[in-house]
């Protein structure tokens, strides 16, 4: 078979690394959600994140979208309550905020619900398209 050509304003959906996340931030006491679909795993111990950033507005979307807040013991801002798993996580690098808006953060706390033992995450496939992860499958590896 042929290749062909690929547009390349669609070649984020070939590369998306990761489930869509909510990421929590608190500033002055006011919590703030934003809805991140691109964001990689750079270190493994400690844990460490990159993500882009995306400027929240002026609404609590806590209750616009029915969120529940719960308090982070170690994060200042707040865990989401519906969310089957939590990452506590603290600035780690902001060097490459003004030329990407690349934020490296450090994980230091993880939460998971145990009561859900397949949990559907949702993955962003470019252009408004979404996927919703399906069947596991196991391989060998060499991570712990």
């Amino acid at each position: 078979m042929a290749k062909k050509s690929f547009p390349l304003s669609k070649v984020y959906g070939l590369l998306e690394p990761g489930p869509v996340v909510m990421i929590t931030t608190a500033r002055d006491g006011n919590p703030n959600i934003m809805t991140m679909s691109w964001h990689t795993m750079m270190e493994f111990e400690p844990p460490l994140v990159g993500c882009g950033n995306t400027s929240g507005a002026n609404v609590n979307k806590f209750e616009k979208f029915g969120l529940t807040s719960k308090p982070a013991p170690q994060a200042g801002a707040p865990l989401i309550e519906e969310c089957y798993a939590n990452l506590e996580c603290r600035v780690a690098d902001t060097k490459m905020v003004a030329e990407y808006c690349f934020f490296i953060l450090e994980v230091v706390k993880a939460w998971i619900d145990p009561t859900v033992k397949n949990p559907k995450t949702i993955h962003h496939l470019g252009s408004g398209s979404f996927m919703v992860a399906g069947k596991k499958i196991k391989l060998k590896s060499k991570m712990k």
